[in-house]
This record gives structure tokens, sequence and C-alpha cells, in this order.
């Protein structure tokens, strides 16, 4: 199996892989009273996201359909363990390149909370004001983030106009190419244009900007 990415190294390892992304705890059969444990719904009722997990450490992955779990080394390797094939769902292996949605979230936010409530509208266009609410809020931009293979992906999901998504694109570009003066110029602080530069690569390098 191919090595997991590095960003492992410093997330909790059960932070990656217990998101079940696009499904209510209802979809893939869990009951709360059977399987109590700590967990967060984010967007109007699509996602559910576990904060912990009745599998034990050496297997932290659980099937949500038939509640088989299994080790880190057989998730996104080709070759499926689940028998509804969940262990290779792409958005799933796409999430576990990402950086957490927890971090995500915590970072955008706290962008929002130093520069305003219409700050991302310079990046992910008018939708974007209002603390991203036509966007569905941060939480549901940042999963999307998570699960969303490239940028084409993420415009769909978001429903973004083909202008926004351009611009976003051209930063995203200009990131990669070293061009750092596009995030100043987004009335990015200069004490950010780090954070930015590192959370901006975390996406390309893991395709976000393929087609």
């Amino acid at each position: 199996m191919k090595q997991l990415s590095l960003f492992l190294l410093f997330l909790p390892i059960c932070y990656a892989f217990h998101y079940l992304p696009g499904d209510t705890l209802q979809d893939v059969g869990l009951d709360e009273n059977l399987f109590p444990m700590k967990s967060k719904r984010f967007g109007p009722g699509k996602v559910f996201y576990k904060t912990d997990s009745p599998c034990p450490a050496f297997e932290p992955f659980r099937c949500p359909d038939e509640g088989k779990c299994i080790s880190i080394q057989y998730l996104c390797d080709g070759a499926p363990d689940c028998k509804d094939a969940y262990d290779e769902d792409p958005r799933l292996c796409t999430a576990a390149r990402r950086p957490p949605v927890e971090e995500t979230v915590s970072f955008l936010k706290s962008l929002l909370a130093t520069h305003g409530p219409n700050y991302f509208e310079r990046l992910f266009g008018p939708k974007a004001r209002n603390n991203m609410l036509e966007l569905g809020g941060v939480d549901n931009v940042a999963i999307v983030l998570s699960e969303s293979q490239t940028i084409d992906d993420f415009g769909h999901a978001l429903i973004l106009g083909w202008d926004d998504l351009q611009q976003l694109r051209m930063v995203f570009i200009s990131v990669e190419q070293g061009d750092l003066g596009i995030l100043t110029s987004l009335g990015i602080k200069e004490s950010e244009v780090e954070d930015f530069k590192f959370f901006f690569h975390k996406l390309i390098n893991t395709g976000f900007l393929d087609h």
C-alpha cells in the first residue's frame, strides 16, 4: 500500500478516517443508542463526522455498513475491505490526504474573526458574504474542500459562478508558481501569508488543480 501522506504525522489518525462523506448516521445504518459516540453534524443533515469510535486503536477505521473494523494500512489501497467498498470511496480517500476538517474550520473561522464576515468574498465570490452563509457556512466549505478531488469538483459542489471559479483558480495557480503578491492583493496580512501558502499547498499537492 502507498504510504499515507505526511499530514498524518500531525493529526490524530482517527480524525481523518472517521469522517463519512455525504452520509447521515441513519444512512450508514448506525444507531446512536447502539453505538454511543461523540458526533457532529455539519451542513443541512448531509454529513456525519464521528469524533469517537468503538473500534480499537490498531484497527481504527470502521466500515459503516457492517461495522467491521479495519487497519489503516488497508484504507485506499485499491482493494475493497468493506463489503460496500466504502474504504475505497474516492471522497474518503481524497479527504484522507487533506488537512483535517476541524483544522480547516478553525483556520477559516480565525480569518473571519480577524477580517470580518465578508472576507472570503475576495476568494470565493459574492456567495461567500456573511460568513459564507450561501455556501452552507464555514463547516460545509471546510468539508467540501476536504472531499473535492479538484477545484472544478469544489466549484460544482458549491455552485460557484464561472467567473468566481476562475478567480479562485488564478489565485491557486499564482501561489503554486510562487507569486505570493496575489495574496497581499487580496488583503491578506504579511503575517498570514505563510499560513495561507501552507494551506494552499496542502490542497495543490493533493491534486486540487488537476483536471
